[in-house]
């Protein structure tokens, strides 16, 4: 107990040094190329490259460990001062409370969670692709090879999905639509669970931030490497694959961006109670003042009438 009350005590620092460990770590995964660099050679690291994978005949991995520990260091300060200026200045102006237990099942469920979702988005490739006659060659998500056989490789990989024999311009763009497509309509039926039936709360949280990410993949990946970044702003593809998908199957660039809007504006109401209560106010609030617009006019018309009788 004595312990427990120590850490909540100093919750902003160890949230702080938690967070940056782990997003040190992370960066591991963002490739960071230099100006100058190694032929075949892969670097990972933010700010500083602590990883560096060798590609050749045989992939051979490098690690520069006092880049990693001044990488941990840069964000433990960058965060915790996020943290400080958050929770002394921003939220007492806004009125509202900062509840750092509420943080921490999110953060712990964040990443398996969005490990979980990036499977779905690559079975979704191999599922739309299989279906339409194509042959499934190699799967890969982080660092597990899923298929032809389960095994681990030091290259990583988001996710990468290989499949062969796709005849058709359409079922290649079905193909490439796939991943997102998957999780959008996975996306959608947790957001309809949740809406019929009451879980507990870890059960709430957790499928909320898988509908979350169902939610975000489609926007996120047409939208982001138009502007330079990638699939998730510094992680996985750098081209619209559904949108490229869309195109590939006939689909009218206009006809795809209203779908993706709408079916992105109708998950967020789905996920997000306040806004659907807001919504639902503002409409009681216009219907009210139309009854009431046309009680008044209905009143004015019989005074009309009374005084046309006198």
């Amino acid at each position: 107990m004595r312990l427990a009350s120590r850490i909540l005590e100093f919750r902003s620092l160890v949230g702080a040094i938690v967070c940056g460990i782990l997003v040190a770590l992370a960066s591991g995964l963002v490739e960071n190329p230099p100006g100058a660099s190694i032929i075949g050679a892969k670097y990972y690291g933010h700010p500083l490259v602590w990883r560096v994978a060798i590609i050749s005949l045989t992939t051979h991995v490098d690690f520069r460990f006092t880049s990693l520990a001044i990488d941990m260091v840069f964000w433990i300060v960058t965060i915790f001062l996020a943290l400080i200026i958050t929770e002394k200045v921003v939220l007492p102006k806004l009125g509202a409370g900062f509840d750092f237990k509420k943080l921490v099942l999110p953060l712990v469920l964040f990443v398996p969670l969005g490990l979980v979702m990036d499977f779905a988005h690559e079975f979704g490739h191999a599922l739309w692709g299989t279906a339409v006659g194509g042959t499934l060659n190699y799967m890969q998500i982080t660092y597990l090879v899923v298929y032809p056989r389960l095994a681990v490789t030091p290259l990583f990989r988001l996710g990468y999905v290989e499949v062969t024999g796709l005849s058709t311009t359409f079922r290649h763009g079905l193909f490439l639509l796939g991943g997102s497509l998957t999780t959008n309509i996975v996306s959608w039926l947790l957001a309809l669970i949740l809406l019929k039936r009451h879980f507990g709360h870890k059960t709430q949280v957790s499928l909320k931030i898988l509908g979350f990410f169902g939610l975000l993949d489609l926007p996120f990946y047409v939208v982001f490497p138009q502007i330079s970044l990638r699939h998730w702003i510094f992680l996985g593809g750098n081209w619209p694959e559904p949108l490229i998908g869309a195109r590939e199957m006939g689909i009218p660039d206009p006809l795809f961006y209203t779908v993706v809007n709408l079916s992105t504006l109708g998950l967020v109401l789905l996920y997000y109670k306040p806004l659907r209560e807001m919504i639902r106010e503002r409409c009681e609030q216009i219907r009210t003042l139309g009854r009431n617009e046309k009680s008044r006019q209905n009143v004015q018309q019989v005074e009309h009438a009374v005084f046309l009788v006198h």
